[in-house]
């Protein structure tokens, strides 16, 4: 009886160590996750403030570009290469937004201008093999338009309660052209081939000839395509053109009967880009940029645009 109280006590003892030994460990886990959750929010912290910096940074170089045309050799479109900072990195970027098409024009833009937007939106949804250009434009101004009324084939609150979940038209311009997605007819492989083309700006604009990509200049016309738009865009002086009708003037855009009226050399609205990298956290900020007489922030995002 003595030897079996012994075993009974040897494998008590046996059975206390292994549960201590397993709240040591559960503890040191828990303080371990505890102290990089506060590391992690610490870090977010820290990148999110540096770019806020960035975003000053980027409004610093906007108020001190020139006041005349906006084109690609400006110290804007140069941006900020990865730069260290103290435990980081830091880099940051600037979009024309000009030199997109502004879905908002659809409502907000004079007649003219309406046109313009559509005629180049459905010229753009066709370059991305989608074969219903026209009633994704119809579809996009009725999501715009403050309205319930659908243009002819157009979409409006009936298409989108038989959706599931059912929402509503956002009725409204749009802050994003993210809001695509949402939208009768779009299709994540159309959003993806139009979302470096496209912008939603608070105010009707034109495009920006000095700083358009060849695709947008494609759009200007059924009959220029985006080949020849790559030519005519690398033709493009390294300082912008001095007018528009030295634009107009290229042989490769005669006969081509684009509307002077929707185009710009200059520029009202540029995105920033700021990536921040503080230890093991990362911010990317998206800033829209308003400039008139003083630039102001209009819209910020994390993460996308």
């Amino acid at each position: 009886m003595l030897a079996n109280q012994k075993g009974m006590a040897l494998i008590t003892v046996l059975l206390v160590t292994a549960l201590v030994a397993m709240l040591a460990v559960s503890m040191s886990f828990a303080q371990h996750v505890a102290v990089r959750r506060t590391a992690n929010l610490l870090e977010g912290d820290q990148a999110m403030v540096l770019a806020l910096g960035l975003e000053e940074w980027g409004r610093w170089v906007l108020n001190r570009d020139s006041k005349g045309s906006d084109n690609l050799g400006e110290n804007w479109a140069m941006g900020l290469p990865p730069t260290a900072v103290e435990n980081g990195v830091v880099s940051g970027s600037f979009v024309d937004m000009q030199g997109r098409i502004n879905l908002n024009n659809l409502v907000l833009g004079s007649s003219n201008e309406i046109a313009q937007a559509e005629q180049m939106l459905e010229q753009l949804y066709e370059d991305c093999e989608a074969d219903n250009g026209a009633f994704l434009v119809r579809a996009v101004a009725d999501w715009l338009d403050d309205d319930s009324n659908p243009r002819p084939g157009g979409a409006e609150d009936n298409e989108y309660l038989l959706h599931e979940p059912a929402y509503l038209a956002a009725n409204r311009p749009m802050t994003s052209p993210s809001e695509l997605l949402l939208i009768e007819g779009f299709t994540p492989e159309i959003y993806l081939c139009v979302k470096e083309h496209v912008a939603a700006l608070p105010g009707p604009t034109k495009i920006n000839l000095n700083t358009a990509g060849p695709v947008v200049i494609s759009t200007l016309s059924p009959g220029l395509s985006v080949a020849a738009a790559e030519e005519i865009v690398m033709a493009r002086p390294d300082d912008g053109y001095a007018s528009i009708a030295d634009f107009l003037a290229d042989p490769a855009l005669a006969g081509t009967g684009i509307n002077p009226d929707g185009l710009s050399l200059t520029s009202g609205y540029f995105m920033a880009r700021a990536r921040a990298v503080f230890g093991e956290a990362e911010v990317e900020l998206y800033t829209l940029f308003s400039r008139t007489t003083l630039v102001e922030v209009v819209a910020r995002s994390i993460g996308t645009y």
